[in-house]
């Protein structure tokens, strides 16, 4: 039963009259309102550049974001597999008996090995009940789509038009809409740079992996044989360019933004359209080895003095108050990763490894890492619509190893940066620079307290540390952002608040979106702890919050769950919402099953916990294997980001087809039916719906057996 009051206020708000303020703060109530006055401004959450014109529901469907995810359909064969891969680990507890084996691999292929049944009785009996289920339940379980039949049409119809490219914004998450032919124009303009890119005459992940088995040979002292099994035994598939729009620093669509109030907005091609360069290669020849060596090297980033890993690093470098005089600069390098020649990379890995041998596991030698380094950066080639082509200078973005590396570079020539400050400023000046600049990659700041002259001849040492690097420079006597912050000056005191780029979209995920409940029930409280965090003042920080409420409820979170979160964001002390978390190492007793979250899908994990105690009935596993250490992990089905948008580019799509190879030797080509379609003798037919399977160069097969009847 609801209270009279309760009654009373939903009476009045059908009414137009304000609530009893008895019961909502008044204060709080006027701001709420005033502020969403302010915020009637709509962010675009879609800029279409293309000429393409989008009907009402695909504008609809678009709208949601890139991150939104379709309710699948019902696939038992997915909860089957995931299943069978539970029962693996099951077996594997049980045949190791969490075995302490000292095995030093940092790297390592996933093991495909499975113990024998008939080795416990109540573990075989408990796997048994579970694959029953799995098998046997095809019942399909009534769940309401969260989007309509026309929008399920509105998406096929945009999947299927091959004129266009969409892609994600490369800051702020809008979807930005191009002509192909645009698109290609603008990729190859980059691609046309000598000073960065060759054509290549055809594709040469071959010999990069022929280079790659000598090279593992050379160093086998250095490597485990997991790790040489990990670098060498995998499918290999060439790497893919594309680029992201820079729409924050086009002026043509800025201004279209300030004259457009609406989350669509439609723009003629803008001239000053930038591209973000990115070589998209997972399985390329050398991206094993980029990650091996990301994590052999990472450790020498702690030891960069201006080294920040994120906002909340550098919440705690700043100071409560400066000097009456100070200024507020931050510099950017342009191009970073395009920019850093091979021989200056190589240099800096050099100086970090003499200056800190430590740092490393003794049986990696400096040779091993730099003949490594040599191999990912000299054998960075792609494809793109139909060519390949090397990247001559720079490091891709987009290799594991790239953001190490590039702060180890920056550092390395900071070194140099101190050392002539101290020398033109003094020794004390010079040191202040060294405590108190702060670089996050490409992005640096300082608190500058001398002159403008002197801030110039500052900016003149930065820029002749290589006659590659070049720093850009802002300068503010009051605000000055930096990452997603904003820092205010106020006399003395320094306050920080959050800063949001104006091209933003604030396209957080939306609530219907085909996720866990918990994660959407979790984004809200993160939303307000990064807020809460961010900015200590009170009254900015009730206008962030304030602002919070609007592009959540804009994105269909309930009332409840956003005041809720808020009001738990804030109950947490400052000290502790600055505090740093490390993150824990993974807990290797857990046993993990893996589900693709689909509320269509039998729960079958809720069938694991049911099933449990046969497990607990065995001596052996009692102990061995707890219900909590069963943890239910979900991998995300596919969102409108993997639908609608692809790394490949080709002009001129074709259907893929099996195709035989040159080689009269090849043992596969003997028996390998080759087209695009095959056609059974009952006429039933089979499609090759992907280039990935489409050759004799695979480790793994897939056989098509021809029905008998």
């Amino acid at each position: 039963m609801k209270s009279p009051e309760i009654r009373k206020q939903k009476k009045n708000r059908h009414q137009g009259q304000r609530p009893n303020m008895d019961s909502v703060n008044q204060n709080e109530f006027y701001f709420r309102s005033e502020h969403r006055e302010k915020t009637s401004k709509v962010d675009p959450k879609i800029i279409n550049l293309s000429q393409r014109n989008f009907s009402t529901d695909e504008i609809e469907l678009l709208k949601r974001g890139l991150k939104f995810t379709p309710t699948p359909k019902k696939d038992d064969v997915d909860v089957i597999k995931d299943t069978e891969e539970f029962c693996r680990k099951l077996r594997l507890r049980e045949f190791f008996q969490n075995s302490d084996y000292n095995d030093e691999s940092l790297v390592r292929n996933k093991s495909d090995f499975k113990p024998k049944s008939n080795r416990d009785k109540h573990l075989d009996d408990y796997i048994n009940c579970l694959k029953k289920s799995a098998y046997n339940n095809h019942s399909d379980i009534h769940v309401r789509d969260n989007i309509s039949k026309i929008e399920r049409t509105a998406l096929k119809n945009i999947t299927g038009d091959d004129t266009i490219i969409i892609k994600e914004a490369d800051k702020g998450g809008t979807i930005v809409i191009m002509d192909k032919e645009h698109y290609k124009d603008m990729v190859l303009e980059q691609l046309d740079d000598i000073n960065f890119y060759k054509e290549l005459p055809s594709k040469e992940d071959k010999k990069t992996m022929s280079t790659m088995k000598k090279y593992t040979s050379k160093f086998s002292d250095n490597l485990t044989k997991k790790e040489i099994d990990f670098l060498l035994n995998f499918e290999v598939k060439t790497s893919n360019f594309y680029g992201l729009p820079k729409i924050h620093k086009s002026k043509q669509i800025q201004n279209g933004i300030q004259e457009m109030s609406e989350p669509y907005i439609k723009l003629p091609r803008p001239t000053d359209l930038k591209l973000r360069p990115i070589v998209a290669g997972p399985s390329c020849p050398t991206q094993r080895l980029s990650n091996l060596l990301d994590i052999i090297l990472k450790p020498f980033c702690k030891l960069v003095p201006s080294f920040i890993r994120d906002d909340m690093d550098f919440l705690n470098h700043i100071p409560e108050s400066v000097e009456e005089n100070t200024k507020l600069v931050s510099f950017d390098v342009t191009s970073l990763y395009t920019n850093i020649p091979h021989n200056l990379g190589l240099e800096a890995i050099s100086f970090w490894i003499d200056k800190h041998p430590d740092v490393i596991q003794p049986r990696f030698s400096k040779e091993f890492i730099l003949e490594g380094l040599k191999i990912v950066l000299q054998n960075n080639h792609f494809f793109f619509d139909d060519k390949y082509y090397l990247q001559t200078k720079g490091t891709a973005m987009g290799t594991k190893v790239a953001p190490t590396y590039a702060t180890l570079v920056l550092g390395f020539l900071e070194e140099k940066l101190f050392s002539e400050c101290k020398t033109f400023f003094g020794e004390d000046f010079g040191t202040y620079i060294e405590r108190n600049w702060k670089r996050y990659l490409d992005d640096c700041f300082i608190f500058w307290t001398k002159s403008l002259q002197d801030l110039q001849q500052f900016n003149s040492i930065l820029n002749r540390l290589h006659e590659s690097m070049h720093f850009t420079m802002e300068i503010s006597e009051n605000k000055l952002p930096f990452l997603d912050i904003l820092i205010i000056k106020e006399g003395r005191k320094i306050i920080t608040d959050l800063y949001y780029k104006s091209t933003d979209s604030h396209q957080y995920l939306i609530f219907n979106s085909c996720h866990p409940s918990h994660t959407k029930r979790n984004i809200p409280f993160n939303m307000a702890r990064r807020i809460c965090t961010i900015v200590i003042d009170e009254d900015r920080r009730n206008t962030r919050l304030c602002e919070l409420r609007i592009f959540l409820s804009r994105q269909k979170y309930p009332s409840k769950l956003i005041e809720a979160a808020i009001q738990k964001a804030k109950e947490i002390p400052i000290n502790e919402l600055r505090t740093i978390r490390h993150h824990e190492e993974e807990n290797n007793e857990k046993i993990p099953f893996v589900l693709t979250h689909n509320p269509r899908n039998h729960n079958i994990f809720k069938t694991a916990k049911q099933f449990f105690p046969i497990i607990q009935q065995s001596e052996t596993l009692r102990d061995l294997i707890k219900p909590k250490d069963i943890l239910h992990s979900r991998r995300q089905p596919p969102n409108l980001k993997k639908i609608l948008t692809t790394a490949k580019f080709t002009s001129n799509p074709e259907k893929p087809m099996v195709s035989k190879c040159e080689d009269p030797r090849c043992g596969t080509c003997q028996v390998l039916k080759t087209g695009q379609t095959i056609i059974f003798k009952n006429g039933m037919k089979f499609d090759v719906k992907s280039w990935d399977f489409n050759d004799c160069e695979l480790k793994v097969i897939t056989f098509v057996i021809e029905p008998s009847f």
